[in-house]
C-alpha cells in the first residue's frame, strides 16, 4: 500500500510499508482515486473482491505481498489491516509461516503461492488464485498432459500388445515383435490371470 503513516475516519489502521521503497511508486493502489477501496469493512465481500482484482493486475503484487509477509511476520490476525498484495488479513495470517494457522495441520508449513499447492488451497478456501498460483497450475497441467501422451505413445510402440492393438485398429498386419508381444500376453493372462509382466523378484 501506499508508503504514508496516516489515520483517517473511515480506518484507523495506519500503512504499514516502508518509505523509500520504487517499487511502490508503481503499484494500482498508489494511483487509484480510491485509496479506501483497501480498506473495506470485512462483510463487504463486494468492495474486498474489487480491491483484490485490482491487486491481481498490479505489476509489483509479489513485491507488496512480500513487504506485507516481512512486516507482519507473526502478527496475530486483529493486527492485520486492509488488503495487501492481493490477500485479505485472515489469508496473510494463514500464509505467514511463523503462526500457528500458517504452518497448516500437523504443524505443515502451507505451500507458498507460485505453486500448484496453493492454486488447489486457494480454490478450496472459495478464493480466486492469484497468477503465479494460476502460473503454477497450468504448468503442471500441461506436464500431466504431456506425460500422458508420452505413457499413450509408449504403450503402443511395436513390440507391446498396445502396438500389435494399434496395428489391429488400422487394419494392418501386425509385425513379428508386436504379434509375439501380444501372444506373450496371452500367455501370461492364461498362466497368471494378468497381461502386465510382473518383474522378478
Amino acid at each position: 500500500m501506499i508508503p504514508i503513516f496516516h489515520v483517517t475516519s473511515s480506518h484507523t489502521a495506519p500503512d504499514t510499508l516502508r518509505t523509500g521503497s520504487a517499487w511502490q511508486h508503481r503499484a494500482v493502489c498508489r494511483t487509484s482515486p480510491d485509496d479506501e477501496l483497501w480498506y473495506a469493512d470485512p462483510s463487504d465481500r463486494a468492495t474486498i473482491r474489487e480491491a483484490i482484482a485490482a491487486c491481481l493486475s498490479c505489476p509489483v503484487l509479489l513485491l507488496c505481498r512480500q513487504a506485507a509477509a516481512d512486516e507482519e511476520r507473526g502478527d496475530g490476525k486483529q493486527s492485520r489491516y486492509g488488503v495487501r498484495g492481493g490477500l485479505t488479513p485472515v489469508q496473510r495470517w494463514a500464509a505467514d509461516p511463523h503462526t500457528q494457522a500458517g504452518k497448516g495441520k500437523g504443524g505443515r508449513r502451507l505451500a507458498p503461492c507460485g505453486t500448484d499447492a496453493a492454486y488447489e488451497r486457494h480454490r478450496r478456501d472459495g478464493e480466486q488464485p492469484c497468477d503465479p498460483c494460476r502460473r503454477a497450475h497450468n504448468k503442471r497441467n500441461a506436464q500431466l498432459r504431456a506425460e500422458a501422451r508420452h505413457r499413450g505413445a509408449a504403450a503402443t510402440e511395436c513390440g507391446t500388445r498396445g502396438g500389435y492393438q494399434k496395428h489391429r485398429r488400422n487394419g494392418e498386419a501386425a509385425c513379428g515383435p508386436c504379434r509375439q508381444a501380444n501372444a506373450d500376453a496371452d500367455r501370461r493372462l492364461r498362466n497368471v490371470g494378468t497381461t502386465t509382466e510382473r518383474s522378478a523378484a
